[in-house]
């Protein structure tokens, strides 16, 4: 609709303008017919002043309105965006959670889970950034330790990412959780793949991860996994499982 107000408004100025500058045109264009005699009856100069008051201040009236927008943005400016901190700006937003675990990768794609999409990669063979230490560790709705968690707890004294030399990100579905990692090592390339599913049920019934865990889910979650590997990474590319390049993120001090 605002098309409409934006062609009321020029027809309205056209008008007042007409009126502004040349009041006997726009009264004999308008008026005169509605009168037996436009000469015996035209209007004194009187009222044509009259209608140049009445105009300008329409112009004056249109001026306000379409200028209103631009002295409200000059007044009160739009308040920049929260800048993304060090971490959102390698991972994005929201940060992901770590998956404190200890895990043994395996060396072939399981059956019957759910392979989440590797978004990036990040390796520190030159020691383990500070920032690792400050995520969040993840969970499922509070419980850090759900049935079926991929990997095992460090033991006391020591960290998941402390034996990592690798980590990647992923992004599953956010009742679900990380399962089974696929670690393929050759002289050239890393092969990755990580697999969610749903926890374990106490009555020991293997649920239906592929139905509970959809891989297009509309609701996920950002996690960071890390992953031993028998030598440093070095030259090597990490892939997926199909042989897709990973992207690497660079650590940002």
């Amino acid at each position: 609709m605002s098309w409409v107000f934006g062609a009321l408004a020029v027809t309205l100025g056209i008008v007042f303008l007409w009126g502004l500058f040349a009041p006997r045109s726009q009264w004999r264009t308008l008026s005169a017919w509605m009168v037996s005699h436009p000469n015996a009856n035209e209007p004194g100069g009187a009222a044509y002043a009259w209608r140049r008051f009445i105009s300008g201040l329409g112009i004056i009236g249109l001026l306000a309105v379409a200028g209103a927008p631009w002295m409200a943005s000059i007044v009160n400016p739009p308040r920049p965006g929260v800048p993304p901190t060090t971490i959102e700006q390698m991972w994005g937003s929201p940060a992901p959670h770590f998956v404190d675990r200890i895990i043994d990768g395996l060396t072939a794609a399981p059956t019957g889970l759910v392979e989440a999409p590797i978004l990036g990669a990040q390796d520190f063979d030159d020691g383990l950034p500070l920032y690792v230490r400050l995520l969040p560790s993840f969970s499922l709705l509070g419980n850090a330790d759900v049935p079926g968690y991929v990997g095992s707890q460090a033991s006391p004294g020591f960290s998941a990412e402390g034996s990592a030399s690798l980590m990647v990100n992923v992004r599953g579905p956010l009742l679900c959780i990380p399962r089974q990692v696929v670690v393929i090592e050759s002289e050239t390339t890393v092969q990755i793949g990580v697999y969610y599913g749903l926890p374990d049920q106490p009555s020991g019934v293997t649920p239906d991860h592929v139905a509970g865990c959809p891989a297009a889910g509309v609701v996920t979650s950002s996690v960071l996994v890390p992953v031993s590997l028998s030598t440093p990474l070095g030259d090597r590319i990490v892939q997926d499982l199909t042989g897709a390049p990973v992207p690497v993120i660079y650590l940002i001090e």
